[in-house]
């Protein structure tokens, strides 16, 4: 049995569910919280994956890791699906490769901007105004991080583009130099 085959499978059938209800949005908003969820909080898997513990808790449990009571039709739909399927198992896999093609599909980038102390909104706003016309036609979605590890600046990486304007990453490389020169003298 190839998981990442009958994932994506799942996941596409989620996506073109979604897309025909025009739901695909909000379906994409609660797998994100649904992984982010499952990611953080092991029980949650571990819950989905035991037999013993009735279908109908599972639903619960699931739909209070998406969005409570406002998780919509089309979600409940699918975890009805994978659960008469017995592929709790593939839950993860699914809404992974599900969040991959939706953003393949919309034409979504995945930013990620790491600084040593948090930004004023301003900043942020202007940073996302400069990055949005380079990714001309796009959506880039923006995560923050505050690590005091990089003493200044800020990394920033969006798909296979990075940018390392950190204190840290400065010293690094004025290090890599230092060892570089030495070694051609001695």
């Amino acid at each position: 049995m190839d998981i990442g085959i009958i994932a994506r499978r799942y996941a596409r059938a989620l996506l073109l569910f979604s897309c025909e209800h025009e739901h695909e949005t909000i379906v994409y908003e609660q797998a994100q919280k649904l992984q982010a969820n499952y990611g953080e909080v092991s029980d949650i898997r571990r819950t989905i994956e035991n037999p013993m513990v009735d279908k109908s808790e599972k639903i619960k449990l699931l739909q209070n890791a998406t969005d409570g009571e406002q998780t919509c039709e089309e979600l409940m739909k699918f975890f009805n699906l994978l659960l008469e399927q017995k592929r709790e198992k593939l839950l993860a896999f699914i809404f992974h490769s599900f969040l991959f093609l939706y953003r393949k599909k919309k034409r979504i980038r995945q930013g990620t901007l790491i600084t040593a102390v948090p930004l004023p909104d301003k900043i942020l706003d202007e940073l996302r105004t400069l990055i949005l016309q380079r990714y001309r036609g796009r959506t880039v979605e923006f995560r923050t991080k505050v690590d005091p590890d990089i003493i200044g600046g800020a990394i920033l990486g969006i798909g296979y583009w990075r940018i390392d304007a950190s204190i840290s990453g400065q010293l690094k490389s004025v290090k890599k130099q230092f060892i570089e020169k030495n070694r051609r003298i001695v």
